[in-house]
């Protein structure tokens, strides 16, 4: 089982972007919620069931309501977050048969590697 705090920073980097989706449009605010939407992208990333991104979610809130601290424009922020990854998030979420694993991680530096030959 992977765990986000077990990532190295080249993994992070592969796996994270902050908040918003990942090549999104329009760059999204982070706040003081970085550290927190680099977690829910792991957890978008490793995927699996409806009810495990339901759990990702709401952690994700739960971390951004802890970063937010007594600021209430922070925790309206937070509200519109996660919000937002409830309504747009599926997009982006790993719905498979089984969660990814550390095959899946290498795999994933692997290709991130090649890639980074060709061009």
């Amino acid at each position: 089982m992977i765990r986000y705090r077990d990532l190295t920073e080249e993994q992070k980097a592969l796996l994270c972007n902050g908040c918003g989706p990942k090549g999104g449009f329009v760059p999204v605010p982070e706040f003081c919620f970085h550290a927190s939407c680099d977690h829910h992208d792991f957890n978008y990333w490793l995927g699996h069931t409806v009810l495990d991104r339901l759990k990702a979610d709401l952690q994700f809130y739960k971390e951004m309501r802890k970063d937010a601290g007594w600021n209430p424009c922070n925790l309206i922020f937070a509200l519109a977050y996660f919000l937002a990854v409830r309504t747009f998030g599926f997009a982006f979420f790993h719905y498979a048969a089984k969660e990814r694993d550390e095959d899946d991680l290498v795999s994933a530096l692997v290709f991130a590697a090649a890639s980074r030959k060709e061009v």
